[in-house]
C-alpha cells in the first residue's frame, strides 16, 4: 500500500506544508512517500553485543506550517505492519495533529524498510497460526528472532528521539502499539510529554489462552443484536452450535462473486474467526444470531455466508505492508501455556492440562480447541525465547493520558483497558459503543476523534459517545424451504392461492434477507451470490440488480430497480408461483402471479445501499484497521 495522492492533496487543500530546510544535528532527511521527510537510523541488532550486525530503521517527519517543538511518535500495529505507511493513513484521518506537533513515524525492526523479515511459509499462512510454518520461520531466522521483541523497539525508539533531538515525546499507538507506548513510557518516563492510546494491549496481561476476549463475547453480541433480536441469548446459541458441531459437522452450500456455488464446511475455529474479524467490521456480527439459529435448525447458508465475507481479513499482506515474520516474532515474549524448558514434544500436553483445570466455562462460548488456534498453536514448535524473561514494568510516568476504547472489541477488549486507564494517574477513558478495534479508524461517527482533538485542547472530554449504528436492519432466520414459509395472509386477487399467497411471502422473505446483503455487514465485505443462488449488485447509478438470485429455495428473482425506486422482478423456481411484479419503495407488490392479477402489502422494503453511494456507515470498512492489519495479541 502506498500513499494514495488524492487523499493526500484533499488534507493539502485545507494548507500548505511547509518543510522546514536544515535538519536536526546530523540526520540527513530526504524526501519521500511523496510529501514526507525519511531518514535512517542505525541501531545494534544485539545491544548486548553478543550478535554482531544493525538494523538501519527509516524514521518518517511530517511537519505542519513549519516545525513544531512538540513531537508526536506515531506506533503501528501487529507487531508486524509497516509504520510509515500506517502513520500517513492515521495523520489523514486526523489532520489536526499534524497543527500541533512535528509527526515522527517510523517502520519498526524487521518491518516495512526497517531490515524486512521474510518467512515465506508464515506470509502463505493467512491467519498466522500454521505449526510447521512457525517452526520454519523460527529456523530460517535462527538466532537474530531473539531481537526483534518489544524492548528491542523501545529502545530504538530511544535512538530515534535523540537522533531527531526531541527532548520529550507525546505517544500515540494503536492496538500493540499501545503496548509499545506504555513500555517506553515505563523505560523512559522522564521523555514522555502525553500518551494516546487507542485499543489498548494491557501489557502486564500474562493469560496465555486470550480469555478476556472470550469473556467479551457475550455483551458485545448482545449488544449488536437489538432491536428485536431473534435470540434471547446469542451467545449461548453460538455455544450449543459449537458443542453440536463437536459431535457432528455441518456442510452447506454458499456462493460467490459471479453466482458460483461451493460446497464448504462449518467449522469452530471459523466462527470464533468470523467473530474476531468483525472488530474491524461490528456490522458483520449483526448478522450472527440469524445466522446461527439458521445452523442449529441445519441450515448451514446464512452462515457460511457470513464466513465467505469474514475470509477475506486472511488474505495475506503484502510483507512491505505486513511482516508475518515479525508478527511470529511474538513467540519470543508472549506468555504461553508451557514453561521454558518444556520439551517440544510436551508442550501441548502441557496446555492442555492448563486448560482442563480452568474448565469449560472459561473458554464460552467457544471451547479450549478454539483458543489454541492462534499463538499457541503458530508458536508450539517455536524454540525457548532468546533472551531472558522481561522484567515486571514499573510504574508509569504521571502524564496526561487519553484512552479510546470500541466496546465490541474482541482483540483489545475493554477491560483491558480499563485496567490500564486505572494505573494511569492523569488518564482520561473514552468508550465508543457500536466500534470494534481501533476506534481512530473504524469509527464511523468521527466521536473518538472529537474527543481526542477535544483533550489535546484541554476541553471536556465525553466519557461515552453515542451507539454508532450499525446500519443493518433486523436480521431473520430465512426460510429453509418454500414449504416452511408461511402463505401470505392478505394478498388481493389470490383467490385463496396457497401456492401464490406463499409465494408472496417468499418474495417478502428476499427482500427482508437483501436488506442484509447490501448493507455495511454483508457487502462491506465485497459482492456476492445471493443466499441460494444469483447475484446481486448496484449499477452504476446505485440501483439494485438481481440475477436469478435465491433466498427461499425454489424461488428466483430477476429483475432490477427502476428509476422511480420501484423493483421489477421476474419469478420464477420450481416451487414459486411464476410471473412479474413490481414492488414499490414502500413495500406495495402488483403484479401477475400464477395467472392471477394480485396485490399485497409488503412488510419489507426494497433495500437501499447503505454506504455504498455516500450513505449509512459502511464507511468504516475503508479504515486504518483494515488497510493495514492491526494485529493484537489475544
Amino acid at each position: 500500500m502506498t500513499l494514495r495522492r488524492a487523499v493526500t492533496t484533499a488534507v493539502l487543500a485545507l494548507a500548505a506544508w511547509a518543510w522546514a530546510a536544515p535538519a536536526h544535528g546530523a540526520q540527513r532527511w530526504s524526501r519521500c512517500h511523496g510529501d514526507l521527510e525519511c531518514t535512517r537510523v542505525t541501531v545494534p541488532l544485539d545491544r548486548s553485543g553478543g550478535l554482531p550486525g544493525s538494523v538501519s530503521l527509516r524514521v518518517a517527519r511530517a511537519e505542519f506550517a513549519g516545525r513544531r517543538a512538540d513531537h508526536l511518535m506515531y506506533l503501528s500495529g501487529g507487531p508486524g505492519g509497516a509504520g510509515i505507511v500506517e502513520m500517513i493513513d492515521v495523520m489523514v484521518t486526523v489532520p489536526p495533529l499534524l497543527e500541533r506537533f512535528t509527526v515522527l513515524g517510523f517502520d519498526q525492526r524487521g518491518t516495512g524498510a526497517s531490515g524486512l523479515l521474510r518467512c515465506p511459509s508464515v506470509e502463505r499462512d493467512g491467519r498466522l497460526r500454521s505449526t510447521r510454518a512457525g517452526a520454519r520461520c523460527a529456523e530460517r531466522l535462527g538466532a537474530r528472532r531473539a531481537f526483534y521483541t518489544t524492548p528491542d523497539s523501545v529502545a530504538d525508539m530511544e535512538a530515534i528521539r535523540k537522533a531527531v533531538g526531541a527532548p520529550k515525546l507525546t505517544l500515540f499507538g494503536i492496538s500493540y502499539g499501545t503496548e509499545l507506548a506504555l513500555a517506553y513510557a515505563r523505560a523512559y518516563p522522564q521523555r514522555v510529554e502525553r500518551l494516546i492510546l487507542d485499543s489498548v494491549v494491557d501489557p502486564d496481561e500474562s493469560d496465555p489462552y486470550g480469555l478476556a476476549g472470550f469473556r467479551a463475547m457475550s455483551p458485545t453480541l448482545a449488544s449488536l443484536c437489538r432491536p428485536d433480536c431473534v435470540s434471547a441469548s446469542p451467545a449461548a446459541d453460538v455455544s450449543a452450535l459449537v458443542a453440536r458441531l463437536r459431535a457432528a459437522p455441518l456442510r452447506g452450500d454458499v456462493y460467490g462473486a459471479g453466482g458460483k456455488r461451493m460446497r464448504r464446511p462449518v467449522r469452530r475455529v471459523a466462527i470464533a474467526d468470523l467473530l474476531y474479524d468483525a472488530d474491524y467490521v461490528p456490522a458483520l456480527r449483526a448478522g450472527v444470531p440469524a445466522a446461527v439459529r439458521a445452523a442449529l435448525a441445519g441450515d448451514a447458508a446464512p452462515l457460511l455466508r457470513l464466513l465467505r465475507i469474514s475470509a477475506s481479513f486472511a488474505t495475506p499482506s503484502r510483507p512491505a505492508d505486513f511482516s508475518a515474520a515479525r508478527y511470529a516474532t511474538v513467540c519470543e515474549e508472549t506468555s504461553l501455556p508451557w514453561p521454558r524448558g518444556t520439551p517440544v514434544g510436551s508442550r501441548e500436553a502441557v496446555a492442555r492440562a492448563g486448560a482442563a483445570a480452568l474448565g469449560p466455562a472459561a473458554f464460552f462460548p467457544f471451547d479450549a480447541d478454539v483458543a489454541f488456534a492462534d499463538e499457541i498453536e503458530l508458536c508450539l514448535r517455536w524454540p525457548d525465547p532468546g533472551q531472558s524473561p522481561r522484567a515486571p514494568g514499573g510504574a508509569y510516568p504521571d502524564v496526561p493520558a487519553l484512552i479510546l476504547q470500541g466496546e465490541e472489541d474482541l482483540r483489545t477488549p475493554a477491560e483491558a483497558s480499563a485496567r490500564v486507564a486505572a494505573r494511569l494517574a492523569r488518564a482520561t477513558r473514552v468508550t465508543v459503543p457500536g466500534v470494534g478495534h481501533a476506534v481512530v479508524g473504524a469509527d464511523p461517527s468521527g466521536c473518538g476523534i472529537r474527543q481526542l482533538q477535544q483533550w489535546l485542547r484541554g476541553r471536556p472530554v465525553r466519557a461515552r459517545c453515542r451507539r454508532v449504528a450499525t446500519d443493518v436492519p433486523a436480521v431473520t432466520v430465512p426460510p429453509a424451504s418454500f414449504r416452511a414459509v408461511e402463505p401470505a395472509a392478505d394478498v388481493r386477487g389470490s383467490g385463496g392461492d396457497v401456492r401464490v399467497r406463499r409465494t408472496v411471502a417468499a418474495l417478502d422473505a428476499t427482500l427482508a434477507d437483501l436488506g442484509f446483503a447490501v448493507s455495511p455487514g454483508a457487502f462491506g465485505g465485497g459482492p456476492g451470490g445471493g443466499l441460494r443462488g444469483g447475484t446481486l449488485r448496484f449499477d452504476g447509478a446505485g440501483r439494485l440488480v438481481v440475477a436469478a438470485l435465491a433466498v427461499v429455495p425454489g424461488v428466483r428473482v430477476t429483475g432490477a430497480e427502476g428509476r422511480d425506486g420501484t423493483l421489477r422482478l421476474r419469478v420464477e423456481g420450481s416451487s414459486a408461483a411464476r410471473g412479474e411484479v413490481a414492488i414499490s419503495e414502500r413495500g406495495r407488490l402488483a403484479g401477475r402471479l400464477g395467472g392471477r392479477d394480485v396485490r399485497a402489502v409488503l412488510a419489507n422494503r426494497p433495500p437501499r445501499p447503505f454506504g455504498l453511494f455516500g450513505a449509512g456507515a459502511s464507511g468504516a470498512v475503508a479504515s486504518v484497521s483494515v488497510s493495514t492489519p492491526v494485529v493484537a495479541r489475544p
